[in-house]
């Protein structure tokens, strides 16, 4: 603690990435002579003293990464030598003070990651020096200045995303000559995206997503993709999640050959996917799931040599899965589930030896499953259900010595399975139910250790259990229900934990007593339809007032959605309960956040939503803002 006066020299201390605890010693100030301070990634504590802006010397200023609480006092603005402010991943609450503008020779403020609120000041964007701006993942709101951008000539990189921002995207962001990433993403920004950001040649990053940006209502076309084509430089282009509703131009072709990312989810596209993306040679991940895409895809596509990822899951694409895709070798991921597609999957898939994701359920994808496909030895997860896919599981089928799922369930496939399915060795998840399956459950079953969710209900499987699932100790939920099985439950290992619903729709069964339901297929099938068409809806719709689905579950037994936690739970508990309450202010505002998604739903879609069931148990509430 009494550092500074053990050393009253001291220019430079260097401590980072230790294991540091306590607090900054309160005579820090003493050390009058410090250039230089690097303290953070440790585990301090505490506040940031007040009179820091005592050390009129000091130049560099790192706190970043510890558990630094209160707020950014005032008198760092007395500092008129510091050159880099990082005060990131911490606890620093309050507001940005405005005497922060005084650092007229700064050239790094970062505060990303803390919970900041309240407006930016403005003067701040006034500090000619500055470099880079972070103020990521904070709490702060309001409107960025129009006049951004006038003077900032040597500004590299600004990082603005999730906060609680609004307004206009600034059009003189333009003025940021020097400007080589942009980040605005997960705000409330709305209006179209800039057309002068066409001038910042030297930008390689531009991330908007999240937002309620649209496009120019001039055009049909979503045309800030056609300004962006004349940013040479641009290698990450981020503008998923908002509400543009327009056609992919044909200009996508224009882009430069730099361009690597390209990620335009969930943004109501509408039309085809125009031939011309083929000549994006550079493209590693292409994405645009969750849209209203329809036409078939493009055969052009086979000439993005360098594609490793490819996410088109989500839309209303239809015909056949083109040859080409085969000539995509380095691809790692592909989703192409959720569409009309038809037809066979290609019997070149097999040349993807780079595969790890192949997700192609929810088609209308009919034939046998191609031998070739067995070839894929690094592929984690495979989704083939909820197709016409018919013909047999092939003795041959070794393949990923790596494979945690797959999911073959809802098609037609007749056959035994065979006893190497014994060799994915790392399988977690195997669902095979709703085919034509029959023959005995496998032995080998028992030598998949890793198994955690099986599921082979809805078959014509016979024979009796095998006493080789015992071994399964990992295994959580079983659903043999509905087949032809006999003889004796096992009752060891993870049977322990099972009940008759796991079994029923069987012969009879020793060891449990099942009993006689009846037949409630159509009922189910009514029921599932319904919840697909719910999900179909949901992957659809993207609003700030509108309850993120992070995922579903969908298994004979269960329909469910995913969701994003609410902290502050239900507007029914605020209403209705003694040890809550709700101001005027804080109900209007409720009434006209529910108002605006009502609006979105009925308005903001291609189709019509109605939500059908809107009480207060279904409106949410998180630390700051209303979902439902």
């Amino acid at each position: 603690m009494d550092i500074c006066l053990l050393c009253p020299k001291l220019e430079r201390l260097y401590l980072s990435s230790n294991h540091f605890e306590g607090q900054i010693p309160s005579l820090l100030s003493q050390c009058r002579e410090l250039i230089e301070l690097t303290i953070s990634y440790n585990s301090l504590e505490g506040s940031i003293p007040k009179d820091i802006g005592s050390l009129h010397k000091l130049e560099i200023l790192y706190l970043g990464g510890n558990n630094f609480t209160g707020s950014l006092p005032p008198s760092v603005g007395n500092i008129s030598s510091l050159l880099e402010l990082y005060i990131e991943s911490n606890h620093i609450q309050g507001e940005i003070p405005s005497e922060v503008a005084l650092l007229s020779n700064l050239r790094v403020f970062n505060m990303a990651d803390n919970d900041l609120s309240g407006v930016i000041p403005q003067q701040i964007f006034k500090i000619s020096s500055l470099k880079i701006i972070s103020m990521a993942l904070n709490l702060l709101d309001g409107n960025l200045p129009v006049t951004l951008g006038f003077w900032l000539p040597n500004l590299e990189e600004l990082y603005l995303g999730d906060n609680w921002l609004t307004g206009n995207i600034p059009l003189y962001l333009s003025n940021c000559f020097m400007l080589i990433k942009l980040s605005l993403g997960a705000n409330f920004f709305t209006g179209p995206i800039p057309a002068s950001l066409a001038n910042l040649q030297l930008l390689t990053v531009l991330e908007v997503q999240d937002n309620d940006l649209t496009r120019e209502n001039s055009s049909l076309e979503l045309s800030f993709l056609s300004f962006l084509t004349k940013c040479r430089s641009l290698k990450r282009l981020v503008f998923e999640d908002n509400p543009m509703e327009g056609i992919l131009p044909k200009s996508i072709g224009n882009f430069s050959s730099s361009l690597q990312i390209f990620m335009g989810s969930g943004c109501q596209i509408r039309g085809t996917i125009p031939e011309e993306i083929g000549s994006l040679k550079k493209l590693n991940f292409f994405q645009l799931s969750n849209n209203n895409l329809s036409g078939s895809i493009p055969s052009t596509i086979g000439a993005l040599e360098s594609l490793q990822r490819l996410y088109l899951d989500g839309n209303k694409l239809e015909g056949l899965i083109p040859n080409e895709i085969c000539h995509l070798l380095q691809l790692g991921e592909l989703s192409l589930q959720s569409n009309n597609l038809f037809g066979p999957i290609p019997t070149c898939i097999g040349n993807l030896s780079h595969l790890q994701m192949l997700l192609l359920g929810s088609n209308n994808l009919n034939s046998s499953i191609p031998m070739s496909l067995w070839a894929l030895e690094n592929v984690l997860i495979l989704n083939l259900s909820i197709n016409f896919l018919g013909g047999f599981l092939p003795s041959e089928m070794r393949m990923s010595n790596v494979m945690n799922i797959m999911d073959f369930s809802w098609n037609h496939i007749e056959g035994n399975i065979t006893q190497t399915i014994g060799s994915f060795e790392t399988l977690t998840t195997l669902n095979l139910s709703r085919n034509s399956l029959h023959g005995s459950v496998p032995e080998s079953f028992g030598d998949i250790v890793s198994l955690e969710f099986v599921d082979l209900s809805y078959n014509n499987i016979s024979g009796t259990i095998p006493k080789s699932l015992e071994k399964l100790t990992y295994l959580k939920y079983l659903n043999l229900s509905y087949n032809k099985l006999s003889g004796e439950i096992p009752k060891k290992g993870p049977f322990v934990n099972f009940t008759a619903q796991s079994f029923r729709g069987n012969e009879a069964l020793c060891g449990q007593s099942i009993p006689s339901i009846p037949d409630c297929t159509v009922e189910l099938d009514n029921a599932f339809k319904s919840f697909d068409g719910e999900c179909k809806v949901l992957r659809n719709v993207h609003h700030k007032n509108l309850v993120k689905v992070i995922n579903s579950c969908s298994n004979p037994e269960l329909r469910a959605l995913v969701l994003q936690y609410m902290s502050n739970g239900s507007l029914e508990k605020w209403l209705y309960s003694h040890n809550y309450c709700l101001d005027l202010f804080q109900r209007v505002s409720i009434i006209f956040d529910v108002a605006l998604a009502l609006e979105y739903l009925h308005h903001g879609q291609s189709e019509v939503v109605v939500h059908c069931d809107l009480k207060p148990s279904n409106v949410l509430l998180d630390e700051e803002r209303l979902l439902m």
